[in-house]
Order: structure tokens, then C-alpha cells, then sequence
């Protein structure tokens, strides 16, 4: 696949997801940001700028020379203006796509370490959206403490990226909240 071919999937891919607020799959959203701060704090690690940490682009730190075409980001930045959404929301969507063009680079490949957006991302298409306030992330109904990247670093994958696993997880969440009351 070429360049621009990557590039524009995954602009595609943002355009296409209904950012319409799904309170149903809150257990799947808050893994799948977990594994986003799992895998942000290793390439912060890895590239030498846990200053950057949680939000950062990651294609920029590895060579910012390197950027998908601006006429298409600018396409996707007025596309998501039509969303109310938090701005490190539309800026992973932004560096998602210029993610595209360097994950497939010698130099990036080299640190094997999994893509740094695609948690996010499913999070998104799943109707999931957070926020940030006074050292908590918060989702439509649970927060958690922010903290700092050497506390996620050493974490094991805490979800698969799969669509199967993921509503089982809010399935299990839902019948737990259901037992409970």
C-alpha cells in the first residue's frame, strides 16, 4: 500500500465514525484509553519525550519531516470542526493520519512497538469521547486519575483491539451493573 493510499484510509476511517456519544460500551472505551496510554507511554519512552505524555505526535518525534499532505489534513480538520469535541480528541485524529505515513518506515518498525493510535481510534468508532479536568480523565460515566507515563509503561496489553472482545467486555459490565442494583 502506498503512502497516500494509507493516508487516505485513514482519513476515511475518521470521517466515517458517527461521533454520536454510546454510553452502552463505557467499559470498552476506558480499556481501549487504558491501552492508549499503555502504548503512548512506550513511544514516549522509547523517543526520549515523556514530557509530551499522555498526547503527543508520535510521527512528528520520530521525523517531522515527514507529514501526510496538508490539503488533506486541513480536509479532515474542517470536517471535525462540525463536532463538539474535546481538542487532543482532534489532535489523534490529526496525528493518526500523519501516523500513517511513517508506521511502515525502517526507522519506526525497528522499535516494534504497537501502532500508538489505533486504541483511540476504536475507542472513537465506538462512540466513546473523554475529557480532562483537575488530574482526572473523564468518560460519560466513570473518570480516573490521569497519573504519569512511567505508571503505564510497564503495564501489560490490557485489551485486545477486537470487536468481539470488546463488547463482551460491555456486555459483562452491563449485566454486572444490572446485578448489582
Amino acid at each position: 500500500m502506498t503512502q497516500d493510499n494509507s493516508v487516505d484510509r485513514a482519513i476515511e476511517r475518521i470521517k466515517a465514525i458517527n461521533w454520536e456519544l454510546n454510553d452502552s460500551r463505557t467499559a470498552s472505551h476506558i480499556a481501549l484509553f487504558r491501552e492508549y496510554l499503555r502504548r503512548a507511554s512506550l513511544w514516549a519512552k522509547a523517543l526520549g519525550c515523556t514530557d509530551e505524555w499522555p498526547f503527543f505526535d508520535v510521527a512528528a518525534q520520530i521525523d517531522p519531516s515527514l507529514r501526510a499532505d496538508e490539503a488533506k489534513v486541513e480536509v479532515l480538520k474542517r470536517h471535525l470542526t462540525q463536532f463538539r469535541l474535546f481538542r487532543p480528541i482532534k489532535r489523534t485524529c490529526e496525528w493518526f493520519v500523519h501516523w500513517a505515513v511513517v508506521k511502515d518506515r525502517p526507522e519506526v518498525t525497528k522499535f516494534a512497538l504497537p501502532d500508538p493510535y489505533d486504541p483511540l481510534i476504536v475507542m472513537y468508532e465506538r462512540g466513546g469521547d473523554f475529557y480532562a479536568e483537575h488530574g482526572f480523565f473523564y468518560f460519560s460515566v466513570g473518570s480516573f486519575p490521569i497519573g504519569n507515563c512511567s505508571q503505564y509503561y510497564s503495564l501489560s496489553p490490557n485489551i485486545l483491539l477486537d470487536e468481539q472482545v470488546l463488547d463482551q467486555l460491555d456486555t459483562k459490565h452491563i449485566e454486572v451493573s444490572r446485578s448489582s442494583k
